[in-house]
């Protein structure tokens, strides 16, 4: 025969008062929500500052370029000169111009597509705006010289070649060149 049990009659499980539960704790949540703080801390300043760090490097490139002409100049004993680019992709001609710079680019020929590019002589002259601009490098060290200004928007860098050592030195937006400073360095 059977007997009937009632719902008072089974024991209850003294080890589980509530059914498993399915989900995350808080302390979980927190230490995924910091880990996805700390990438896009990191990751954000890279993709903001990625025009800044194309800027950087070819203002560097052109300080090499003219570190290196220098250089040259003094141990082959013969000038060398170093030319400078700056198309406007807004000009009319500038395919044309763009294709003819490519095709005859030798390596002292620094081309920018992006930057502006302005000459004084001195530090204490105004710059004038520059599509092209040549400086030569001497074998006694000395220069043509003179203050390059490039600019990308926001950003900007000089770079004063002395025309006695033609030593370089380069002074980013916010700095300025110290005049004495560079002499006393050179």
């Amino acid at each position: 025969m059977t007997t009937l049990t009632l719902a008072a009659d089974t024991p209850r499980r003294a080890s589980r008062p509530w059914p498993a539960q399915q989900g995350f704790t808080l302390l979980e949540l927190l230490v995924v929500l910091a880990l996805l703080v700390i990438g896009v801390g990191l990751v954000i300043p890279n993709l903001v500052n990625r025009g800044g760090s194309e800027f950087n490097a070819e203002v560097r490139q052109a300080v090499a370029m003219l570190r290196h002409a220098r250089r040259v100049a003094i141990v082959e004993a013969q000038p060398r000169v170093v030319r400078f680019y700056a198309l406007d992709r807004r000009a009319a001609d500038y395919a044309v111009r763009r294709q003819a710079l490519q095709s005859a680019r030798q390596p002292t020929d620094w081309i920018s597509e992006s930057i502006a590019l302005a000459y004084g002589d001195d530090l204490n002259q105004p710059a004038r705006d520059e599509s092209a601009l040549t400086l030569t490098f001497f074998p006694q060290g000395g220069s043509t010289g003179g203050v390059l200004t490039f600019t990308q928007g926001a950003r900007r860098a000089r770079l004063r070649v002395d025309p006695i050592t033609g030593r370089i030195a380069v002074a980013y937006a916010g700095e300025e060149l110290d005049r004495e400073a560079l002499d006393d360095a050179f």
